[in-house]
């Protein structure tokens, strides 16, 4: 067992977004990998139900820009049945599927070969208030949000692949879009232990830096005025660790550090640009 061009209106963008992502999680077709055999000739292997249960310690920044500190103990888990899974933000971390994405929230796999996958997925943004720090009293809040995602990925070789994304707020909420690219290299250093490295940027559109990393004229905060238009607004560079204990239970440790750039980066509410954040894990797994 491996442990590990006509412009559309931002309305309709969310409309055709939701409708994509709905309509994917629904009826996403099964695609064979390049060498199956056509399922007339060969029934495809029936879905097994996975699970994943257990508990992640981490510590990050209070909020993006922030100097303070954030430290929970939350759990984890994951829920696999075929190409659907349902899953907290950190338990998918637990499914051990290599350099995919790890996409939280209800996600279906909507095509995939040996060296090439694209998803869909449906995920609550949390968004931000005040509590996160107190630099932040004072500014509008980032309303909560649903986003839909769709990602993809191609492995450049066995070991190192790389994936895009693009989300979309699908409520309207200044939650804009966000897209990233990344890329990751996994390192097998035993048949119970793998080492992935990662890295890559992440870019939004004007609503999304604005909400973000914005400030109103006349706010309450004392801070300048600032409008930040769309870009690249950060890097990150990681390291993960997958290791199981036995048949069942892995342990799961990752370690990521991030550097703000551009406008957010020369945002008034941002006091470090550089953020880092540890995690810690510790699950069990089966299959069914």
């Amino acid at each position: 067992m491996n442990p590990l061009h006509p412009r559309l209106s931002p309305l309709h963008l969310r409309a055709l977004a939701g409708v994509a992502a709905l309509g994917c999680l629904c009826h996403a077709p099964a695609v064979l990998a390049a060498d199956d055999p056509p399922q007339d000739e060969a029934q495809a292997a029936p879905p097994v139900l996975n699970y994943a249960l257990g508990a992640i310690i981490s510590t990050s920044p209070d909020y993006a820009g922030g100097a303070g500190r954030k430290n929970s103990l939350r759990p984890a888990w994951a829920v696999e049945y075929g190409r659907f899974r349902l899953s907290t933000s950190r338990g998918s971390a637990f499914m051990g599927h290599g350099l995919r994405p790890r996409e939280s929230g209800a996600s279906a796999t909507l095509a995939e070969s040996d060296r090439f996958h694209v998803s869909a997925s449906l995920r609550i943004d949390k968004g931000r208030d005040g509590s996160d720090a107190s630099i932040l009293v004072g500014l509008p809040s980032v309303r909560s949000t649903l986003r839909a995602r769709v990602s993809g990925g191609y492995a450049l070789t066995d070991r190192l692949s790389v994936g895009v994304g693009v989300s979309q707020d699908l409520l309207g909420r200044d939650g804009g879009a966000q897209a990233s690219v990344s890329m990751g290299y996994a390192w097998p250093v035993t048949e119970q232990t793998r080492v992935t490295f990662g890295a890559g940027a992440s870019m939004g559109d004007k609503t999304y830096l604005r909400g973000h990393f914005g400030v109103p004229a006349n706010s309450a905060t004392g801070l300048p005025a600032f409008s930040p238009g769309g870009g690249v607004y950060s890097v990150d560079a990681g390291v993960e660790v997958m290791s199981a204990i036995n048949r069942h239970w892995v342990v799961y440790g990752a370690a990521r550090v991030s550097r703000l750039q551009g406008d957010a980066r020369r945002s008034p509410v941002v006091v470090d640009p550089t953020g880092y954040s540890v995690s810690v894990g510790l699950a069990y797994r089966c299959c069914r």
